[in-house]
């Protein structure tokens, strides 16, 4: 399963690529940089694609847009551990 969430109020702009249990391809996208918030994991799109694979049966990645107008996050969330992987 894979979807894309984007939120814009009050001034804040956020946009994130979600895959869950499998891989995702996404398009349209803006471009720029994009933080995988379970992993740290970066990637940069160039030409309004993203591709997210190699992730196994219950795995999520959550790659939020840190491009230019949009509120993004520095790396990984949380630490590595027990649950996150």
């Amino acid at each position: 399963m894979s979807f894309v969430r984007r939120y814009t109020a009050n001034g804040v702009d956020s946009l994130a690529c979600v895959a869950i249990s499998g891989g995702g391809n996404f398009s349209g996208l803006p471009n720029g940089l994009y933080i995988d918030a379970v992993t740290g994991d970066r990637k940069t799109v160039s030409n309004g694609t993203l591709n997210v694979s190699g992730i196994g049966k219950a795995n999520m990645r959550v790659y939020v847009c840190c491009a230019s107008g949009f509120k993004g996050i520095n790396g990984q969330i949380g630490s590595t551990g027990t649950y996150l992987k």
